[in-house]
């Protein structure tokens, strides 16, 4: 045990005294507060939005408040943020709270997440690219092996001395970007969004963690320093930018999805196919107009079911796919805590159906007779941590822990056999 403190502490005193590690963390730390600083004015504006747009009573919309956690992950919340508004042909969605800065459509945004799978990512390879093929190049593992000291307890005290030196400032940074957030009122994080920053923040040391075990990995299979870099930076920009985009382009190969132009335009369809025979019941007098809203109900909720089902095992299938790439676990681990993912956003419109069926009546009766009524506010309550570690959540942490623990084993068997000399 004294051996490996000493390997570790080794690691981070060369780490501390090289201008890699300043650079390297001052960037980490320069871009996490930017981060934070561009999602926060982003949420106050959205925040604004949502209170120009809240809906009166005698508006049949539906419509809830921002995330605050949306700042770590924006994810899909300006889907979620939108306006739906309850009508008799369908629900119509409305453009919601957007965010004022228009460098968003350009640029990924640049939010807590993103900063760590790209940034981190890249930051962890750097810390772990050079920890065994460098050291044979120096001459320094020839040093250590000289004591007696097993090369397990070498590899794990390397690992451990540089996860320390990327995870600490990393911590700090994070934590104390946390703490004046909270001095805001208009944030307002509650103890379960507490919680949950913790999840997301334990599950991003595991995904840098996963970086830097693959870096010595890597490193361990080369001689020199220089050909791990040039390998490992190929295999982040597969991992990071390419494998989780496969997913959708081969889950498409195999779920046929109407497009959203396609179902709007059988909507319309239904729409002129019924007020037609409306029209010619209410001359030979076979039919209200209520009772042909209601069949126009029933012929949209069938349409939509029927999309709805069809667009989930798309989203099963590129996810199930995503998987083999720890960054698509990472993503959709993360957005989920944060009720950005994707199953909120299916819960939330799941949610909306039901709303819209418990004023559907008041919405004809207010369409016919021309007249205002007044609507039940539309509530919604995000799931529980608990369901969403049981939705999906806690497979992903736990596959990204498996990527961990297979790398680091990997490197261990491939470095009890690498020629120190």
């Amino acid at each position: 045990f004294k051996m490996f403190w000493t390997v570790a502490r080794k690691e981070i005193i060369s780490n501390l005294l090289s201008y890699k590690f300043f650079i390297v963390i001052l960037l980490t730390i320069l871009l996490i507060s930017t981060s934070f600083f561009i999602m926060h004015r982003d949420y106050k504006e959205r925040l604004s939005d949502y209170h120009i747009i809240k809906p009166g009573s005698d508006e049949p919309i539906a419509v809830i408040p921002p995330n605050p956690l949306s700042i770590f992950s924006k994810g899909l919340e300006e889907n979620m943020t939108r306006s739906f508004e309850i009508s008799v042909i369908s629900i119509t969605t409305r453009s919601g709270q957007k965010s004022g800065n228009l460098l968003f459509s350009f640029f990924s945004v640049p939010d807590f997440l993103y900063i760590v799978k790209v940034v981190l990512s890249l930051v962890a390879l750097l810390f772990g690219f050079d920890q065994v093929s460098r050291e044979r190049e120096r001459g320094t593992l020839k040093l250590i092996f000289a004591n007696p000291i097993s090369r397990a307890k070498v590899l794990f005290g390397k690992w451990m001395g540089n996860f320390l030196c990327v995870s600490v400032p990393f911590l700090l940074v994070t934590l104390i970007g946390i703490g004046i957030f909270n001095l805001d009122t208009d944030i307002r994080f509650s103890s379960g969004n507490l919680i949950r920053m913790a999840v997301i923040i334990f599950i991003s040391l595991v995904y840098i963690a996963f970086f830097l075990s693959l870096g010595i990995f890597i490193s361990a299979l080369t001689k020199k320093a220089a050909t791990s870099v040039v390998i490992l930076l190929f295999v982040w920009a597969l991992v990071v930018f390419v494998m989780p985009n496969l997913g959708t382009l081969l889950a498409r190969q195999f779920v046929d999805v109407p497009s959203v132009k396609a179902l709007s335009e059988k909507r319309q369809q239904t729409w002129t196919r019924e007020v037609l025979l409306g029209i010619t019941d209410r001359k030979t007098g076979i039919s209200s107009w209520e009772d042909r809203y209601k069949t126009i109900y029933s012929d949209m909720d069938k349409l939509e079911e029927d999309y709805r089902n069809k667009f989930n095992r798309l989203v099963r299938l590129s996810k199930n796919i995503n998987r083999i790439s720890p960054v698509a676990s990472f993503i959709y681990a993360v957005t989920e805590i944060a009720g950005t993912g994707i199953g909120e956003e299916s819960n939330l419109k799941r949610a909306v159906v039901s709303y819209k069926n418990s004023i559907f009546s008041d919405v004809i009766s207010a369409n016919l007779q021309h007249e205002k009524k007044e609507y039940p506010a539309f509530i919604y309550h995000r799931r529980s941590l608990s369901r969403v570690f049981a939705d999906g959540a806690l497979f992903d942490a736990a596959w990204m822990i498996f990527f961990n623990v297979i790398f680091f084993v990997l490197s261990y068997f491939i470095f009890v056999k690498y020629d120190v000399r």
